[in-house]
């Protein structure tokens, strides 16, 4: 069975499942270059059926399309202008067809659009294409059971709002997914949390990661008022509305209520006080208390020992790493497109399992899943980009004659020990808004300064924003305080007490680190790299932050990588198996043992 599921609204994307597997995903935004694209995803659809086989725009074989939202519950809503629903009720029925009509093909000669008020309604047969409607916390639900393989396993979805629901707690059984607990909108930690991103100054919907961050320079001395605006309680939480707009159709998300509690909102891009950042701290802290009660809600009423998340609050690492902790569960697996963009890839899910009751596959426990360019569509496009780089078989060459070993992996662990930053571009692009080692930045997480020089000349983003660690999985417990896999950058672990200063780079002001664990199953190409500077420098990890600057998406194809390159203070590029040089010579310097400007070489050092 071929399903095609799509998102349209907050991170617009597609994704493709074949009898269960998942063929493709990838969000619009990746082609757009349009930050959290909202509209709808026709690149990424075309995508998606040529990676499934299918000619460019043709769903004449696709069995199904299915939808990250349902129409059809707004109908039950008492007040339906509350969510927006009515726009999202007429957008939805008339934005698929028109989309898709040009996709149709000869062989469809009607299209079905179909709501299923029950996850388990099933579908008819007719040979027309069907749309089917599955609601949006369903779409969360399904992709994070699914994807976990885990068999029986509490279910936890937090978001902004999907038709009316904010929050969903499920008891997850192979195929079924048996609701016990929704909370509805207005009352949404989400829609929360962006309302005090905004009045921090940052992007509501997009900064909440940096909400995050800043939160670890600050004291939580308002905590006390948060918890008056947010009151847990035997089914769920309860969100005092009068300091809030963002429910109602206003300039700003919080009302002059809040003002009163907090004092004036913050500008964008102007200075950050203290009382900023204890705002964030405070901030943070009743988000993680509120998300623990609920996984305990989740795991009492479903009586699981396993807990799956998704919905953009589970983006929340930190929060995540105190549910892993304090919440009971055994295991806990957090989806890695945990945003809407997994609700394109979750609906197409749900519809093959949930809805039609396909049996299960076995997923990798990897999230490349997005597109990929072989050596000859990377030759070409350096080809008619007009830049000079250097083959495999001579940056080895190169790099022997330096007394290197003669590999493509040593060469580019030698550049980044020697404090060089280089853009690293390989294989499938991942889906969902973590680098995982094939869109990424990479450094040498040794170098103290290597914070802000990427911060300041590579990223140009905000001084207190911390970068991740990318270590192998065999290792990871000899630097950070966690003996589990973290394939995908969604838990936070404290480095250990005696490497906190060593790797000071990759640790955040609290003391923690976003840990991303490598294998090779997972991912060969970058496990060898990671070995390769273990080799070189003793250290079995490297400094992983996104192929992309503040405000753009991370890089999709080789004009991209590319682009934020030649823009930015990146020394090299490793695309593929070539390798391109900031400046002349630049390359033959570094194998030779000079490092960049500004930093000392450095001992090795055997953790």
């Amino acid at each position: 069975m071929e399903i095609l599921g799509i998102n349209f609204s907050n991170d617009s994307a597609a994704a493709f499942v074949r009898d269960g597997d998942v063929v493709a995903a990838v969000a619009e935004e990746r082609f757009s270059r349009r930050k959290h694209d909202p509209a709808f995803p026709n690149r990424a659809v075309a995508y998606c059926l040529e990676a499934a086989g299918h000619s460019p725009g043709r769903l004449d074989e696709v069995d199904a399309v299915a939808l990250f939202w349902n129409p059809g519950r707004h109908l039950e809503s008492p007040n339906r202008r509350q969510s927006g629903s009515i726009r999202h009720h007429q957008e939805y029925l008339t934005a698929v067809p028109n989309n898709l009509i040009p996709a149709l093909g000869r062989g469809v000669t009607r299209v079905e659009q179909r709501f299923l008020l029950s996850p388990h309604d099933g579908l008819g047969r007719g040979g027309e294409l069907r749309v089917v409607y599955l609601d949006h916390h369903l779409a969360h639900a399904a992709a994070a059971l699914v994807r976990s393989n885990f068999e029986q396993a509490a279910i936890l979805t937090v978001d902004g709002y999907g038709e009316r629901t904010s929050t969903f707690i499920a008891d997850g059984d192979c195929n079924r997914v048996n609701p016990l607990l929704q909370i509805e909108f207005p009352h949404s930690l989400g829609s929360l949390y962006a309302a005090v991103t905004e009045y921090l100054g940052f992007r509501a919907n997009s900064g909440e990661g940096k909400v995050m961050g800043l939160a670890s320079y600050g004291e939580p001395r308002f905590a006390k008022e948060f918890r008056s605006l947010v009151r847990l309680t035997d089914d769920g939480f309860r969100i005092e509305l009068a300091p809030f707009a963002y429910y109602i159709e206003r300039p700003t998300r919080v009302a002059a209520a809040f003002h009163e509690l907090f004092g004036p909102p913050r500008s964008p891009e102007s200075e950050i006080e203290p009382r900023h950042m204890d705002i964030a701290a405070s901030l943070q802290l009743v988000t993680e208390d509120a998300l623990v009660h609920l996984a305990r809600l989740a795991k009492a009423r479903s009586g699981r020992r396993r807990l799956v998340m998704a919905g953009g609050v589970t983006l929340n690492c930190v929060a995540n790493t105190r549910i892993l902790a304090e919440a009971g569960f055994d295991e806990c697996f957090f989806l890695p497109a945990s945003g809407d963009s997994g609700t394109s890839l979750g609906a197409a899910l749900a519809l093959c399992h949930m809805v039609e009751d396909q049996p299960r596959r076995t997923h990798p426990a990897t999230d490349y899943l997005g597109p990929e360019f072989t050596t000859e569509m990377v030759r070409a496009g350096l080809a008619r980009a007009g830049v000079a780089h250097f083959e495999q078989a001579e940056v080895a060459s190169r790099a022997a004659a330096h007394g290197l070993p003669a590999q493509f992996h040593d060469a580019v662990a030698t550049l980044i020990a020697g404090g060089h930053i280089v853009g690293w571009f390989q294989g499938r692009a991942e889906f969902g808004p973590r680098a995982l080692g094939n869109r990424s930045i990479l450094a040498d997480p040794r170098r103290p300064e290597m914070k802000d020089v990427l911060n300041a000349r590579v990223k140009f983003r905000e001084w207190f924003r911390p970068f991740a660690p990318s270590v192998l999985e065999s290792r990871v417990g000899d630097l950070f305080d966690c003996e589990t896999p973290s394939p995908y950058m969604l838990r936070v672990y404290q480095t250990q007490p005696r490497y906190a200063d060593f790797l000071s780079s990759i640790t955040h002001v609290d003391g923690g680190a976003r840990v991303q664990t490598v294998n090779h199953e997972q991912n060969p190409r970058y496990a060898g790299l990671i070995q390769a500077f273990e080799r070189l420098t003793g250290v079995p990890c490297l400094l992983n932050t996104s192929f992309n600057i503040r405000g753009e998406p991370i890089v999709n194809d080789v004009s991209d990588a590319l682009k934020c390159f030649f823009t930015t203070d990146m020394d090299f590029l490793a695309v593929g198996d070539f390798i391109l040089e900031k400046r002349p010579g630049l390359l033959e310097r570094a194998l030779a043992g000079d490092c960049a400007p500004g930093f000392a070489p450095l001992p090795r050092f055997g953790v």
